[in-house]
């Protein structure tokens, strides 16, 4: 599976599809089931933390949410598009959660990019 793309509402009844849709393709991907378990809460914190952002900022606009995975590693974007000025509501504990899980996590202005290497990565 190349590339998967969701864009859900910004509300939190769509943060367990997301976090569904990134399960069932970090299983595909090979991934072992700590990691999936991982990905789960991770995936889980960062949509949360924008579907929050969006709420705090007062957009309507989708949350997009990516899940990659190429052959060398899984990804999953969070696309957030509320203003980098918008506070966290939990001073910053769900962002730790996540950088905690994930191996490789890189920000990009207001999209978070969580990285797992697989097996068949060479």
């Amino acid at each position: 599976m190349p590339v998967a793309t969701l864009s859900i509402p910004p509300s939190v009844e769509h943060v367990r599809t997301a976090r569904l849709v990134a399960v069932a393709a970090a299983r595909r991907s090979g991934l072992d089931e700590e990691t999936v378990d991982d990905v789960r809460l991770a995936v889980g914190e960062a949509v949360a933390r924008a579907v929050l952002r969006h709420g705090a900022a007062e957009i309507d606009t989708h949350v997009e949410v990516v899940v990659r995975d190429d052959g060398h590693g899984f990804e999953v974007e969070v696309h957030d598009h509320s203003a980098p000025s918008v506070r966290d509501d939990d001073d910053g504990i769900a962002l730790a959660l996540v950088e905690a899980l994930v191996p490789q996590l890189r920000t990009h202005g207001e999209v978070l990019t969580l990285a797992w290497p697989t097996s068949t990565a060479t």
